[in-house]
């Protein structure tokens, strides 16, 4: 089985396990990156690291991992326990023309997407001396505009699927809960096609969690342990870890990330890669076995549903 971690680094800082995008604050590249650097070493592991053009003068040089392109679009304002941040890039917001605030590719037109992915891509060619060609949508945005824009400008890989669902901001419904990479087509995204870019879904546990350790406080480590046997019984060829670079700035979130290398490593046959290097595999039909997730219940569910009756009961 072929093991990728793909981190989004952006600015920001975690509270009570909660991750706070603050452009104020760069420890989530400037402590964020070396930390996964360190625990990557120690298992063997490789991390591609998507990073936002706001903060690639912070991102360490020389981490010997893979580069690739993170945007967030537009300009809006969010709140999270007391705290308010901006979400979209400052330098994309001083280069480019946007003519929308909305923080979702979808929103803006085909030229604007272009030219955000281009100068995104360019500067960090210019300044980290790196050609990337793994994209990260902020939020998981995309639409087929994108993924033209992207292949127009040369990216390869795409790892934006992070869930399959539809909210506001994103749709990837159609896609299988257990996803292989594929070629999108040209006029459906979430469909098979022959466009030289592969997409390359996130692994997921059921009700559409995604395998990421900002997670773990709400699914518990016990069905990330039952999502992985699950794909590696089946032999499903990839599983896809992502996170946040803020997250790993945090004692919390670091052990999270270092017991799933921990878990992980324990397996046979298990291949580190880049997004990079990921190719197409040979097609197959992968079933979502239930029975595994009903015997190891989620314990911060549990905990959830039993503090929630207790309080009634009261």
């Amino acid at each position: 089985m072929d093991v990728i971690i793909v981190c989004h680094t952006e600015p920001g800082f975690v509270i009570n396990k909660r991750i706070i995008f603050d452009k104020k604050d760069y420890k989530g590249v400037k402590d964020g990156v070396p930390n996964l650097v360190k625990l990557a070493r120690k298992y063997g592991a490789k991390i591609t690291f998507t990073v936002c053009p706001e903060v690639v003068d912070y991102f360490p040089k020389d981490t010997g991992q893979e580069v690739g392109l993170h945007i967030h679009p537009g300009w809006e304002e969010f709140e999270r326990i007391g705290f308010k941040w901006r979400v979209g890039d400052m330098y994309l917001k001083e280069h480019c023309k946007q003519s929308s605030v909305s923080t979702a590719m979808q929103d803006h037109p085909y030229s604007e997407q272009f030219d955000m992915i281009k100068t995104g891509k360019e500067y960090i060619k210019s300044r980290l001396g790196i050609d990337p060609k793994v994209f990260v949508a902020g939020r998981g945005s995309l639409n087929d505009d994108t993924i033209k824009a992207l292949v127009e400008n040369g990216l390869t890989h795409d790892c934006s699927a992070i869930s399959n669902k539809k909210l506001p901001y994103f749709d990837w419904s159609r896609l299988p809960r257990i996803c292989m990479p594929y070629h999108p087509s040209s006029k459906d995204y979430q469909k098979k096609g022959d466009l030289p870019m592969l997409i390359v879904p996130a692994s997921q546990t059921i009700f559409r969690r995604g395998i990421a350790p900002e997670s773990i406080p709400i699914y518990g480590f016990s069905w990330f342990k039952v999502c992985f046997s699950e794909y590696y019984k089946q032999n499903v060829p990839l599983f896809h870890i992502f996170t946040h670079s803020p997250a790993m700035t945090d004692p919390y979130y670091l052990s999270v990330m270092e017991t799933f290398l921990l878990f992980i490593s324990k397996y046979d046959n298990i291949n580190f890669k880049f997004a990079g290097e990921i190719k197409e595999y040979p097609g197959a039909n992968f079933k979502t076995k239930l029975l595994p997730y009903l015997f190891n219940p989620n314990k911060e569910i549990v905990k959830k549903i039993l503090r929630k009756l207790f309080n009634q009961v009261k």
